[in-house]
């Protein structure tokens, strides 16, 4: 299996990006709210000699700006949360980078020690015939059959160490990169969905206020006006 490292840059520019946005909305709330009580202190100052003067139309519509503004309050809330979950995912991203270098440094260092293992028995076969040359009895031939009996793992405790810390980080590594798939998925499905639904409820007081009375047709305000 082929490890590519993520490349948490597009992500960190993303993030950034989205808390710029939900700084800019958030500002426009005090602008928004001044503005609603400014139309609401005209709407109070206006004529209201009848239930269908435009005093009466313009202070129920207030109300209704007033919901639509806290429609958009909870759509930037959803940009928020999203946001704090695309962190989450950064912090995942970061951490399977780590587990990534650790792996490379593993690798190196199996590499070095099968190296070392190599080399020695390669030296145990040329120091055997030597040793037997010098030798009256034929002791040294058991101990060499021995040694060549074993694997080389067996033979050099810092291979099998090496081993065994590789084949630990290869575990931890696809357990990993598991858990950050499934953390796209689940960000892509509830985060922008949340934002999403968030938007829809801006739609739909953007409807009550064209309606005047919550029908959602602007027959109502269009009639007043028109």
């Amino acid at each position: 299996m082929v490890h590519r490292p993520p490349d948490s840059r597009l992500l960190a520019n993303l993030i950034n990006h989205e808390k710029d946005y939900t700084k800019h909305l958030t500002a426009l709330f005090p602008l928004s709210h001044a503005a609603l009580a400014a139309l609401s202190a005209y709407a109070a100052a206006s004529p209201s000699s009848h239930p269908a003067s435009p005093a009466h139309t313009i202070a129920a519509i207030v109300d209704v700006l007033a919901s639509a503004d806290d429609a958009f309050q909870r759509y930037t809330q959803a940009i928020d949360a999203w946001r704090e979950q695309l962190v989450a995912l950064k912090v995942l991203e970061d951490d399977l980078s780590a587990i990534l270098r650790d792996r490379d440094i593993l690798v190196t260092r199996l590499i070095k020690a099968s190296k070392s293992t190599r080399d020695a028995h390669r030296s145990s076969r040329l120091i055997a015939p030597l040793s037997s040359l010098g030798s009256a009895s034929n002791s040294s031939l058991p101990s060499t059959v021995s040694l060549s009996g074993h694997s080389p793992a067996n033979t050099n405790p810092k291979l099998a160490e090496a081993q065994a810390e590789l084949q630990a980080c290869e575990a931890h590594l696809a357990a990993k990169e598991h858990e950050l798939d499934a953390r796209r998925i689940t960000l892509a499905r509830d985060g922008l969905g949340a934002r999403c639904r968030a938007l829809i409820d801006c739609g739909k007081q953007g409807l009550k206020v064209l309606s005047g009375d919550g029908s959602g047709d602007g027959s109502n305000l269009s009639g007043t006006f028109g």
